[in-house]
């Protein structure tokens, strides 16, 4: 009996309404253990079937998660693509492509023991829902989902996503405990029934079943009870289907018990055991754990060496059951091998969580030699992809020590490389520097070798992010010719960008592009994602550093596009980061506060990406006038910890401008003293100018002789005017109107406080009219500031998108017309109905008409 749930099945109902008419939609559904998350899709779907297809799909914990398990079930047409070596991205188009091709209702229960690959699958699919007639509605329980859960992190990155809606399944109240007890012949007071399960439908619905006046302890109790009112040989199925976990064909458990088929047959009579679309299985998995924890240990030892004989028959294929049954009877030959390729079928997948997993379960098996050490090279790479760093770097340790014992140099030599990368992970930058050389030693007397290109090619990187040019281009020489020789293109990609980032860094600017375009050129061919992702990074990225805005953000958001279509988030985080440092230093403030936001507010946001968005953030605050404290604290803190110039001189910078705009300026020397010092030491010219300025202001006079670019050096020149023109020319209004701030000529100042007014920056107003009242220079009148450029505070391209909007247009017509991704045009549009404070599209195109926005548009 379905009890309290109308209010979850109309929202379902609505939802599914909306993704039939062509706009897909995805419900996270959650609840406690036995609340009736189950119940309530069984009903939905029973309701949804003459209107749609539906699909079922779901995740168990009886072993490692299959990778893609869920869609495995639901989407049986993508079984072929799971076998074969293709690539994730067309994988997971191909199930868009399936889902997509009818009216579909796609229910995934219990993702909060889906695997990776899975999670990775819905992340792909929720942000590309517009255009098919899809609902996926997705259950799992908050309780099994901790901070570090990657479904954590997929709530987080989807929280803002449209088309996306949450339902939660709550506790039965003491009225619908009655109205059960009711529809039941059992002699129990709803009072103390609602009191001892605190509403929890299952455990309601078990103890019912047992129809005992007195209430059992707990939901095992319950559950048990029913178990031992079973013939013997009933008994025996229902603990064969417990071992052998999810649903199962009632052959293969008759076969697991020692018994025939009426003995399942028994147990789905009296409702132990339930029939579904995927064979004979528990109604809830609560009432499995129940039967699995109450068999002795003897007998689950027998039940799951008769499991893994029949499952090994069966289906050979199955390398994660056949490992699991093995680990549990003891046999440790079968562990090894079977659990070593279910990791590396679910490695192959994206699964690399449960791939980890896997290769740990061989390993604790005590498999010797260099098998072992095969396995903790697989461990460690496993490790390095899901950010288990500590554990990725003490399994190679692992490795090595082995290969070291058997004599193999070779085999140390990547070890030692890997060591020197992960070690530069962690934030160990002797370690990196001392591994990355030993590699080298290590393989050099075995030739001409992949693994001694990629070994110097990471000492140039190693050197490049030290800002020491001369070595970056000694050892990325020889990595790029030797890779070359040897015709290994991903080598060649990663070492003409260590090549072309350190000469862009170094000021041969011309020289560094090319051969970052070149880098970008080889990993496009050759589909190397990671590579082609790392080039417009740094392409983008070193040019905003270098003040060469326009460049800069073609080449950020050509980037962001290519990652947005492949879901390589953190690289798509880094340069959103980037974009804001410099629409904020554009003046498109608005925006640069937007896209960090959406930046920081990502679920395990990484402190690189985390320490640009949050120290733009906190500029752009001050700037308005509003509290930086908790964006400048995040990248200093973050920034701190890594001992680096590029992540410390722009927190330092940040917080140097804040203490001058809040009439501060004698904490500046504090704020930037070890940025300083670094920068120095590696005379990074653009750091120096930036620091030397605020310094300057802060009444600090730096010595003669420091190389800094042109608009800096004409600043600390006093070529007022000289400077101003120059920022024009690169296209900063902000450090054009900084520039001019000191200008004698009242005329100058008087443009510079109405660009500064103009941008929205009040703060900034005062601090130009503070620090001219200090230095006796002429003030220039203040501006009433009260005149903006638009009536909702709209950023030029906010009132773009609002126009396309009031012409009909959907999200891909803007995004094509604007040539931007789905996703940033979302953002805008959420920009727009937060400034016009109307929670539809119609609504806030309704408003802006009455404000005459679109006119201005």
């Amino acid at each position: 009996m379905l009890v309290e749930r109308d209010a979850q099945l109309s929202g379902l109902r609505a939802s599914l309404d909306d993704a039939l008419a062509g706009s897909g939609v995805l419900a996270f559904v959650s609840g406690e253990a036995g609340a009736g998350k189950s119940t309530l899709m069984r009903a939905f779907a029973e309701q949804s079937a003459p209107r749609c297809r539906v699909r079922l799909g779901g995740a168990d914990n009886v072993t490692t998660a299959d990778a893609l398990a869920a869609f495995h079930e639901a989407v049986p047409e993508i079984r072929p693509r799971l076998e074969s070596e293709g690539d994730r991205v067309s994988l997971f188009t191909a199930l868009r492509a399936a889902l997509g091709s009818e009216p579909s209702l796609v229910i995934l229960e219990d993702l909060h023991w889906a695997d990776e690959a899975t999670l990775d699958a819905l992340r792909y699919l929720a942000r590309r829902l517009d255009g098919i007639p899809v609902m996926i509605a997705a259950t799992y329980r908050p309780d099994d989902v901790s901070a570090q859960h990657p479904l954590t992190e997929l709530l987080g990155d989807l929280a803002t996503a449209p088309r996306t809606m949450r339902v939660e399944v709550p506790s039965l109240t003491l009225a619908g405990v009655a109205t059960l007890v009711a529809g039941t012949d059992a002699a129990l007071d709803p009072v103390a029934l609602h009191l001892r399960t605190g509403g929890n439908a299952f455990f309601v619905s078990e103890l019912l079943a047992a129809g005992s006046m007195a209430l059992p302890a707990s939901v095992s109790d319950a559950v048990l009870a029913r178990f031992a009112r079973l013939p013997a040989a009933a008994q025996d199925a229902a603990c064969a289907a417990a071992t052998l976990g999810s649903a199962a064909d009632a052959g293969l458990i008759a076969a697991v018990a020692g018994r025939g088929v009426d003995a399942v047959d028994l147990c789905l009579d009296d409702g132990v055991l339930v029939a579904g679309a995927d064979g004979v299985g528990f109604r809830h998995e609560l009432a499995r754990q129940a039967v699995e924890q109450g068999m002795s240990a003897l007998r689950a030892r027998q039940l799951h060496r008769r499991a893994l004989r029949e499952v090994e028959a069966r289906t050979p294929e199955d390398h994660r059951r056949i490992a699991h049954h093995a680990a549990r009877c003891g046999e440790q030959e079968s562990v090894v091998r079977h659990a070593t390729a279910a990791g590396r079928r679910a490695a192959q997948l994206g699964a690399h969580r449960e791939a980890a997993a896997q290769f740990r379960s061989a390993l604790q098996q005590g498999v010797a030699g260099v098998d072992r050490a095969a396995l903790f090279v697989e461990l460690s790479y496993q490790c390095y992809l899901t950010d288990q760093l500590r554990e990725a770097i003490t399994a190679r340790q692992h490795a090595l020590e082995l290969h070291s014992l058997h004599g193999d140099d070779a085999a140390v030599g990547e070890d030692e490389r890997w060591l020197s990368r992960l070690s530069w992970f962690l934030g160990r930058g002797a370690d990196a520097e001392r591994y990355a050389t030993r590699a080298i030693a290590s393989l050099e007397p075995h030739g001409e070798t992949p693994a001694l290109a990629m070994a110097l090619s990471n000492l140039a990187q190693l050197r490049m992010l030290a800002m020491d040019d001369a070595e970056v281009t000694r050892w990325g020489g020889r990595a790029l010719a030797l890779a070359t020789r040897l015709g290994e293109t991903e080598i060649q990609a990663h070492a003409l960008n260590n090549l072309g980032a350190s000469a862009v860094m170094s000021g041969r600017v011309e020289e560094g592009t090319a051969r970052l375009h070149q880098s970008l050129d080889v990993a496009l061919a050759g589909g190397l994602e990671e590579h082609v992702a790392r080039a417009y990074t740094n392409l983008g990225a070193v040019a905003v550093e270098q003040r060469r805005y326009g460049p800069g953000m073609r080449e950020l958001e050509a980037g962001i596009r290519y990652c947005e279509e492949r879901d390589l988030d953190s690289w798509t985080r880094y340069m959103q980061a980037w974009r804001c440092v410099a629409l904020g230093d554009l003046g498109r403030f608005e925006e640069s506060l937007a896209v960090a936001r959406i930046v920081l507010g990502a679920s395990g946001v990484a402190p690189v990406s985390a320490i640009p968005a949050a120290a733009a953030a906190g500029r752009v605050a001050a700037r308005r006038g509003d509290d930086p404290v908790a964006y400048l604290s995040m990248a200093s803190d973050l920034a701190s910890g890594t001992g680096e110039l590029q992540r410390i001189a722009p927190a330092s910078c940040a917080a140097a401008e804040d203490a001058w705009l809040r009439g501060a300026a004698s904490e500046v020397e504090d704020l930037t003293r070890s940025a300083w010092d670094l920068a120095l030491d590696h005379r990074d010219p653009w750091a120096l100018g930036e620091l030397a300025w605020w310094r300057l202001l802060g009444g600090i006079e730096s010595e003669p002789g420091i190389d800094v670019p042109e608009p800096f050096a004409r600043m600390l020149a006093a070529d007022w005017g000289g400077a101003a023109r120059t920022w024009t020319e690169i296209g900063s209004p902000v450090w054009a109107a900084y520039a001019a701030a000191l200008d004698p000529d009242p005329a100058a100042a008087d443009r510079a406080v109405r660009a500064l007014d103009e941008l929205g920056a009040p703060l900034a107003v005062e601090a130009v009219l503070r620090t001219r009242r200090q230095r006796d220079l002429p003030l220039p009148r203040r501006p009433r500031g009260a005149a903006r450029t638009n009536t909702a505070q709209l950023t030029a391209r906010e009132l773009e998108v609002l126009r396309l909007l009031g012409q009909g247009l959907s999200t891909p017509d803007i995004a094509r017309d604007l040539v931007l991704s789905p996703r940033t045009v979302e953002h805008h549009v959420s920009a727009v109905l937060r400034k016009l404070g109307e929670p539809t599209r119609a609504r806030a195109v309704a408003a802006a008409q009455r404000l005459g926005a679109l006119e201005e548009a």
